[in-house]
């Protein structure tokens, strides 16, 4: 007996824990007397497709099933009619026994007749819960799809917290890729100094426990007689400070408020920026320059010759063409950066974190 409470929550379990839905998918196949049971989600107009879960489904068949996906008739209709259909409430029985999704999908596993109840629509993707029966269970009836409905509603539910953590960690992703790329220590943290996020070059300086370090998950400034100006920044959420390296010079550290979603952290948060005078930019690389400020392969390295040249001779002479073209891609450059000038384009880059020094023999700009 199926106690459907301990059901549910294997289901919800399953937003973070494949195994939770494995077993979920199981019970359901007990429930409704199936010899295989499947959770997918299908892109109704190119057929894409995948497998989120299954019990007793062959998952070494899910790229046959992928060639197949456009002529599957019983989903097709579950999107456009939006409620649980058997086969035999699309198709009569012998037309889907002659079909090639029977004989190259259906046969291999001896399944004989399929369910499906709709889980979630989600712009042209359609997911449902699918169960199939072999020919001792036969078709199913009624009670079958209302107990398939039942509970694709809350696979339905648990799909919907399962994607939105995916979009969060992918837009994670995306943020740290570019946030680890800048040299300069990015922090950000909330009104009360709770470290929320560190790219790369902020979690090395937190490990090195200088000039900021975490306490108790708070950023603070080390050495500690300097908190309490990092304090002040924070309940002014904007603002510059110096602190003293050891021997000679400084950190700048700079503080500023920002409402903008960055990946899971949500809300207002401060961005707290330490940066190190005395560091030595990163080379200018031309593979960076088009990732990091949105240029194409040769405007990239139109920028790279001419601070390392110094001039617009030496980079077109560098790069084997035309002053003319080099100073077309340039002028691309300036119009996508929202510069007017070289001295503009060198300030920019070491704002970046890049090495402006020409190379040798190079010219100052």
């Amino acid at each position: 007996m199926v106690d459907a409470e301990q059901l549910i929550k294997l289901i919800y379990d399953g937003v973070g824990d494949d195994a939770a839905w494995s077993d979920a998918l199981a019970k359901v196949a007990e429930l409704v007397r199936a010899a295989g049971v499947g959770l997918g989600i299908q892109d109704m107009k190119t057929h894409e497709f995948r497998s989120l879960g299954y019990f007793g489904i062959d998952g070494s068949l899910n790229p046959t099933y992928r060639r197949l996906a456009p002529g599957n008739r019983i989903w097709q209709e579950i999107a456009v009619r939006k409620r649980a259909l058997s086969d035999q409430m699309v198709v009569r029985k012998p037309e889907l026994m002659r079909s090639e999704l029977y004989a190259d999908w259906f046969a291999p596993q001896r399944f004989h007749s399929v369910m499906a109840a709709p889980a979630l629509f989600e712009a042209d993707a359609s997911a449902v819960l699918v169960a199939f029966g072999d020919k001792s269970r036969g078709d199913f009836e009624a009670a079958d799809l209302a107990q398939a409905q039942r509970f694709a509603g809350h696979f339905g539910a648990a799909l919907r917290f399962r994607f939105a953590q995916e979009r969060a960690a992918a837009e994670l992703a995306a943020a740290n890729f570019v946030l680890d790329e800048l040299p300069d220590a990015i922090f950000l943290v909330s009104r009360a100094g709770l470290l929320r996020h560190a790219n790369a070059a902020g979690r090395t300086m937190l490990e090195a426990g200088m000039p900021v370090r975490s306490q108790q998950g708070r950023l603070e400034l080390h050495p500690s007689a300097t908190s309490e100006r990092l304090e002040r920044l924070l309940l002014a959420a904007h603002g510059e400070l110096r602190a003293p390296k050891p021997g000679h010079g400084s950190w700048i550290i700079q503080l500023h408020a920002s409402t903008r979603r960055f990946g899971p952290v949500e809300g207002e948060f401060l961005i707290v920026r330490v940066i190190d005078p005395d560091r030595r930019g990163q080379p200018l690389d031309a593979a960076k320059l088009s990732r990091r400020l949105g240029l194409t392969a040769r405007q990239a390295e139109a920028v790279a010759a001419l601070v390392k040249g110094g001039s617009e001779e030496s980079a077109a002479a560098a790069l084997h063409v035309s002053k003319a073209t080099l100073h077309t891609h340039l002028s691309r450059v300036y119009d996508h950066l929202g510069i007017h000038n070289r001295a503009g384009l060198v300030a920019l880059l070491a704002r970046h974190g890049f090495d402006v020094a020409p190379g040798e023999g190079g010219e100052n700009i």
